[in-house]
């Protein structure tokens, strides 16, 4: 899967450069406006679209057409079965006749999708998991996010023990002008939270997490309720969907209930992250934004049930107004 981010004056414009460049089969991920009234496209194109001719498609299909769509590229990214057979039985409900709309609708149904920086996002946001996953560069691209947004974040990190863990961001945070706290016990973040303004956004780093160390596990808790935050699971796309599952267990149990997923740009499986989020799903687990790739400049892309379910099918031909994600706005910032 290959992604690219695309800005212009107008959103037009913007796909005009996507379609020129990444041609007819490029799959529109997201589209947001930024602060100063560009448009900012992000797209993707799928290198296994060949190997699957059959999928490239419009509308007209009937209902075992749509069902064995489906069926075969939830198969391929290596969607457990039992989740795959709730997709299909949900999507072949809504009776769609494209398998792509079908699927985004029984995402929709199956699972949760609450970007960050929604309207209530009201307590700090606290980035765990497992090692390696991406979760210093996400707090660095959260804390760019939102000061080209016009806000004042406060950066903590608790990950004060990895080598050129601190250096890495506070790089970052020295060029955004931001002061970046170093937190190494409960106490001190305890402390440090009482300094927090109220209604300023607050992101925080922590360390990598073995999810089946009770004493790691416990630990981060016990960081997690000095701080009063709310845990984000940073989970990179691609890997294995049973060990996925099991990660994704070991962290709501500590209050994540959220997932943010990273590497996209070289994730060609996303049998993965579906895996995890199912695992949370009745217990309100919800997809937030996605990280297309390490470049901090090109932020996070929320993701939403349209989008996702275009990632997961090869060679969708939709209009982009058919499935385009609604733009971010000021307001939702």
């Amino acid at each position: 899967m290959r992604l690219k981010t695309f800005t212009a004056p107008t959103t037009a414009e913007a796909m005009r450069m996507v379609r020129a460049e990444m041609g007819s089969e490029a799959i529109i991920v997201s589209s947001q406006r930024d602060m100063d009234g560009g448009a900012r496209v992000t797209a993707a194109v799928e290198d296994f679209a060949e190997e699957h001719d059959d999928f490239r498609y419009g509308g007209g299909w009937d209902s075992r057409q749509v069902e064995a769509a489906i069926r075969q590229a939830l198969n391929f990214h290596g969607t457990p079965p039992r989740l795959t057979e709730r997709l299909i039985e949900e999507a072949c409900a809504l009776k769609a006749d494209n398998p792509t709309l079908a699927l985004a609708g029984a995402l929709d149904a199956h699972f949760g999708f609450k970007p960050l920086d929604e309207a209530g996002d009201t307590k700090p946001i606290m980035l765990v998991g497992p090692p390696g996953t991406g979760k210093t560069i996400t707090t660095a691209k959260l804390a760019a996010q939102s000061t080209l947004a016009g806000h004042k974040p406060h950066i903590a990190t608790i990950d004060a023990k990895r080598a050129g863990g601190v250096e890495q961001l506070s790089v970052f945070t020295r060029i955004l002008g931001l002061d970046l706290k170093i937190v190494e016990s409960v106490d001190e973040m305890f402390q440090l939270a009482e300094t927090w303004q109220e209604g300023s956004p607050v992101y925080i780093d922590t360390m990598g997490v073995n999810p089946y160390s009770d004493n790691e596990m416990e630990t981060l808790s016990q960081f997690i309720k000095a701080a009063d935050a709310e845990p984000v699971l940073v989970m990179a796309a691609g890997g294995d969907a049973m060990e996925a599952a099991d990660i994704a267990t070991s962290l709501s149990l500590i209050g994540a209930g959220r997932l943010l997923v990273t590497r996209l740009d070289i994730a060609r499986r996303l049998g993965g992250i579906l895996a995890a989020a199912d695992v949370l799903a009745s217990g309100h687990m919800k997809f937030c934004n996605v990280s297309i790739t390490p470049q901090v400049a090109d932020g996070l892309s929320p993701i939403n049930p349209g989008s996702l379910a275009r990632l997961i099918m090869p060679g969708s031909t939709e209009t982009p107004e058919q499935l385009e994600p609604a733009p971010i706005t000021e307001a939702a910032i």
